[in-house]
């Protein structure tokens, strides 16, 4: 997994009139299922025509047109979509979802993720989307996936919290713990590493929710830019991150080795008490 941090953070959020069905929307794509992307493709291909719509709402993103640029890209690599060229221009960026949906190769999976687009399209134009436009886009979303029984509280399970503080207590270190971090993860061969990522893809995905460990992953990043004080950062940082976040969030579903092998480079840091 690699990535890049996109803007559409907590400070932004608080000032956009739908900030709050935004967080909805991000905890939807957390835990998103099988069966609400196959309700979401029938809804893509029996709904009314939102061409139009879909326009309007592009056209109304005005300043927040590169933030959504750089949140597509970070859903492609969430959904495993090819992942646009960032400079290929915003619009370029915008439009390159939906021309997937005529692939023979990935139009049936992709028709039940793009409502999920239209959503983000819908939510983020804000006040400057007509009422209707914004119903006819963000319907199928909200039908399929709302109510969640998660909240951002939640997003990644029982055990959110102890992932995210986690993260949050990344930020804090001294630059003397994220530089063991770093090395510490640099230090693990890469083949090992991607066997327990894989095996925590597995083991959310046998729960059901097939995007969990990805999200939670994006969640990283932020914290590992922030911890070292550039962006973008070490990819090396965000992994160790990740790592010990995914150990603490699916610690009763994950292989034991596997939630070890994670959970080490962020422990060499020195900040971390040992396990009980």
């Amino acid at each position: 997994m690699d990535g890049q941090q996109d803007d559409l953070g907590s400070a932004y959020l608080r000032t956009h009139p739908r900030g709050a069905e935004w967080a909805q929307l991000d905890v939807t794509v957390a835990s998103l299922t099988f069966d609400q992307m196959t309700r979401l493709a029938d809804a893509w291909l029996t709904g009314p025509p939102r061409d139009a719509a879909r326009d309007r709402a592009l056209s109304a993103l005005t300043e927040v047109r590169g933030r959504m640029a750089s949140r597509w890209v970070r859903w492609a690599s969430t959904f495993g979509l090819p992942t646009p060229a960032i400079d290929s221009g915003e619009q370029a960026v915008l439009e390159s979802a939906y021309l997937l949906s005529d692939d023979p190769r990935l139009g049936d999976y992709v028709r039940g993720l793009l409502p999920l687009y239209d959503a983000a399209l819908a939510i983020m134009a804000g006040d400057a989307l007509a009422t209707a436009d914004y119903e006819l886009l963000s319907g199928p979303w909200r039908r399929a996936c709302l109510p969640s029984r998660f909240t951002p509280a939640s997003l990644f399970g029982d055990r959110t919290q102890p992932a995210l503080a986690s993260l949050a207590a990344a930020t804090r270190f001294p630059r003397s713990t994220v530089r063991k971090i770093v090395k510490a993860r640099r230090d693990i061969d890469g083949v090992v590493w991607q066997q327990a990522v894989d095996a925590t893809d597995a083991a959310v995905m046998r729960q059901g929710y097939p995007y969990r460990a990805r999200c939670l992953y994006w969640e990283a990043i932020p914290a590992a830019e922030s911890a070292a004080g550039e962006s973008p950062t070490d990819r090396a940082l965000a992994e160790a991150l990740f790592g010990f976040a995914a150990a603490e969030a699916f610690a009763d579903i994950l292989p034991p080795t596997a939630r070890a092998l994670l959970r080490g480079p962020y422990r060499a840091g020195g900040r971390v008490l040992p396990p009980v």
